[in-house]
Parts: structure tokens; C-alpha cells; sequence
């Protein structure tokens, strides 16, 4: 670019001349070479994040995992630009999540229902990060905010059905029989992994007469998502840029809003059919 385009070369010689940096020279771009390592991190994860036509909660802690696991690697590497930044990110990372802590607890939920990763990739992934002894007090965790859950559909859809204490849960565990949904769930095999165009809430679909609680939960769980904000707009400091997906209230939808807000608010009881 120096002896090709001649606004490139003026524009770094003016700079100089002011007493600014010069041009680029080859440390420079090796250095841009290692950050690109960093961004292509958080620009996969926000690319993917931000997806408004397919379920976002079940793929959030692989992208989590990812760039944990990443920035653990780029602590030990040789290169010293490398090493203090991903040393200064670990920091970051640690204190804004802990030892996942600090991850709405749902969201692993979501990783559990799909049918591909189950318990076995949370337990797997927080060993790698965290050690065994963490891990298994994770995953003990996200078990009985299952049960929690499970319990509670279970008394809304299937008023008959018994809740279970922590007692008898343990017994079931040690059960080669199933009593509930759940459990025949966690102790099924993984499904669909060798699925390339994989569709986790068809998965559901076709296996709600086996799972008519546990289909209503996952329902539920995996049409939260994890990112609301345009991919562009977290890379860019220019306007944000709203996509039909994300402006979607029509003249009419909100005139509709307004009446229905009017009419719920009013001192005359109105039937809410």
C-alpha cells in the first residue's frame, strides 16, 4: 500500500509529520494477526447469539465454553502480546462470571433439554474449566433446579401426580427404572447428535406424547433468548440497526396495544374474553 496508494502514504506521512505514529510497519500487522485470534471469539458467539430465526438458549454456554477454554489456551502461548491480553481477559472473564455462578441458571436448563447434550456436556465442560470436585457440585445443582421445574409443570398439567422429595430422588437415580418424564430423559442416550440440519424444537414436537410435561418445560426454556441486540450494533459505534425481526409493531399492532392497555385499566370491569 505504501507504493501503491498514494492517500495511504500521505495520510501516515501528515500523522508523522504532526508527531504522530508513522505507518504500519510488520510488527504491527503481526500484532493485528493475534487480535484478529481474540475477535473471531466474540464475533462467532455474537454472530450466533443474535439469531432471530432459530433457538439461541441450548447453544449459549458451547459458545461460553469455547471462549473460556480459548483464552486459557492463549494464557500459556509464547507470544507475549498474546499472553498478557488473554491474561487480562481471564481476569475480566472470571469476575464477571466467577466459576459460572453468575450464569442464569435457566440457561444451562436450556443445555440440558436439548437432546444432544443432556447432562453429560455440562458435566464435561465444566470439569475441563473447573476441576471434578466444582463439577459435580455444578451439575447437582442444575439437576434439582430440573426437578424444581419438572415438579412444578407436573402440578399445573398433571395435578395428580405426586412430587417427589429429595429422598426419594436419590433412590430413583440408583433405579434402573424410570418413574417420571425427567428421569427417563437424563438416563435415555444422547439424540440427533450426527444430525447436520439437527431442529431441536421439531425434536420436541415429535417426542411430546412421550414427554407431555417435560415437551411443555423445554417449551418454555428454549424460547428465551439469549441476545436481543443486532450483532452489528455490538461491533460498531455507529447507529444501531434495527431489523424487521426486532421492529416489528405495525401502526395498527400498536393502536391495538393502546386500546387493550385502555380497556385492562378502566374502572368498568370488562370480560377479559
Amino acid at each position: 500500500m505504501d507504493f501503491e496508494d498514494d492517500g495511504y502514504s500521505s495520510y501516515f506521512r501528515t500523522k508523522e509529520d504532526s508527531g504522530g505514529l508513522g505507518s504500519p510497519c510488520m510488527t504491527d500487522f503481526q500484532n493485528y494477526r493475534a487480535f484478529v485470534t481474540f475477535l473471531r471469539l466474540f464475533y462467532n458467539a455474537m454472530k450466533k447469539f443474535s439469531g432471530s430465526l432459530y433457538v439461541t438458549s441450548n447453544a449459549f454456554y458451547d459458545e461460553i465454553f469455547v471462549i473460556q477454554e480459548s483464552i486459557s489456551n492463549l494464557v500459556k502461548s509464547q507470544n507475549t502480546l498474546l499472553k498478557s491480553t488473554a491474561t487480562n481477559m481471564q481476569t475480566k472473564f472470571e469476575k464477571y462470571w466467577e466459576e459460572g455462578e453468575k450464569i442464569n441458571p435457566l440457561l444451562y436448563v436450556a443445555v440440558v433439554l436439548d437432546p444432544r447434550k443432556k447432562l453429560s456436556f455440562l458435566k464435561f465442560s465444566f470439569s475441563e474449566i473447573y476441576g471434578n470436585v466444582v463439577a459435580e457440585v455444578m451439575v447437582d445443582k442444575v439437576k434439582d433446579l430440573l426437578y424444581e421445574l419438572y415438579n412444578f409443570y407436573t402440578s399445573i398439567h398433571s395435578p395428580n401426580v405426586q412430587e417427589q422429595s429429595g429422598s426419594e430422588r436419590t433412590e430413583l437415580e440408583s433405579d434402573a427404572s424410570c418413574s417420571n418424564e425427567l428421569e427417563k430423559y437424563l438416563a435415555e442416550n444422547c439424540d440427533g447428535r450426527n444430525e447436520v440440519n439437527f431442529e431441536i424444537l421439531e425434536w420436541w414436537r415429535d417426542n411430546c406424547n412421550r414427554y407431555q410435561v417435560l415437551s411443555k418445560v423445554a417449551k418454555d426454556m428454549l424460547a428465551v433468548p439469549v441476545y436481543t441486540v443486532a450483532s452489528e450494533s455490538a461491533f460498531s459505534t455507529g447507529s444501531r440497526i434495527v431489523d424487521p425481526f426486532r421492529s416489528s409493531l405495525s401502526p395498527l399492532m400498536v393502536q391495538n396495544l393502546v386500546c387493550s392497555q385502555n380497556w385492562l385499566q378502566a374502572t368498568v370491569p370488562i370480560s377479559h374474553r
